[in-house]
């Protein structure tokens, strides 16, 4: 989703700045003829009362409230983390810190809200998309940024790659921004191999660089090294080629090696 306004929305921005004008002038001509009265607490308080009736005129009630979401958080749980209500002030809703609230929400990758005046509130809420799981005692979604941001829960996807291999210091400052570099080289090896044969049920990070991969249909390990991954899957799909029937007596295929395939066997 790209929060770029449309047409209608300018419009409706432009008619909630022309009604602000508007309020702001009436309330600066009440004020100017208040202030000159000799009664300066009863002319503030006949300012504060003209100013409350203004807020919370039955006009400015919120009518509507237009939430755009994916799948993973619902428009009304999102309306209650909000704290929006059918009713309540369209002057009483501030955007920036229902954005915070709505953020803190563990699917929510970015949000905007916004008045459209005179009683409609907007939500427009991109997702994250999960792309891997991550096992670091308990396992985790990871999205296409190499984020780790939420824990898997009871009845939640689970057939997407496995990263393993990860530890807990990995994912602190400072190796944290190393770390997520390494998650999303592993996601576009996963994608890369997505388009072979084969996917990937498991991805392994080697302690310093590199992964091992494990492919679904496959009882070998792969271990790819790091980078260069367009020609080591074209000396993958040759390898297999000349091996096709007799894949499973391969226990590993490394290669990590600059124009080679290195095979182990496996053990009769």
């Amino acid at each position: 989703m790209k929060f770029f306004p449309s047409r209608e929305n300018k419009k409706a921005e432009g008619n909630g700045r022309w009604i602000r004008l508007l309020i702001e002038m009436a309330l600066g001509v009440a004020l100017a003829a208040l202030f000159v009265s000799v009664d300066w607490e009863a002319a503030i308080g006949a300012a504060w009362r003209m100013r409350t009736s203004f807020i919370d005129n039955e006009i400015f009630s919120v009518r509507e409230i237009k939430v755009t979401a994916g799948d993973k958080v619902g428009g009304s749980e999102i309306v209650e983390t909000a704290g929006l209500s059918h009713g309540m002030s369209i002057w009483r809703v501030d955007p920036q810190a229902i954005e915070k609230k709505i953020a803190r929400l563990p699917w929510v990758k970015q949000v905007l809200v916004r008045r459209e005046f005179p009683r409609r509130v907007v939500i427009e809420v991109e997702e994250r998309d999960a792309k891997a799981i991550a096992a670091l005692g308990s396992l985790y979604y990871v999205d296409r940024d190499g984020y780790i941001f939420k824990p898997v829960e009871s009845g939640e996807r689970t057939d997407l790659p496995l990263l393993t291999g990860l530890k807990a210091q990995d994912l602190q400052y400072p190796a944290a921004f190393t770390t997520r570099q390494r998650i999303r080289e592993a996601l576009r090896l996963n994608e890369l191999i997505g388009k072979e044969p084969f996917a990937l049920s498991e991805i392994r990070f080697l302690p310093r660089e590199g992964f091992v991969a494990y492919p679904v249909g496959y009882r070998m390990a792969i271990a790819m090294g790091s980078g260069d991954w367009d020609d080591k899957l074209k000396r993958l799909r040759r390898v297999l080629a000349l091996w096709k029937g007799s894949e499973d007596r391969l226990a590993l295929l490394d290669l990590s090696f600059r124009d080679q395939v290195v095979a182990r066997m496996r053990k009769s």
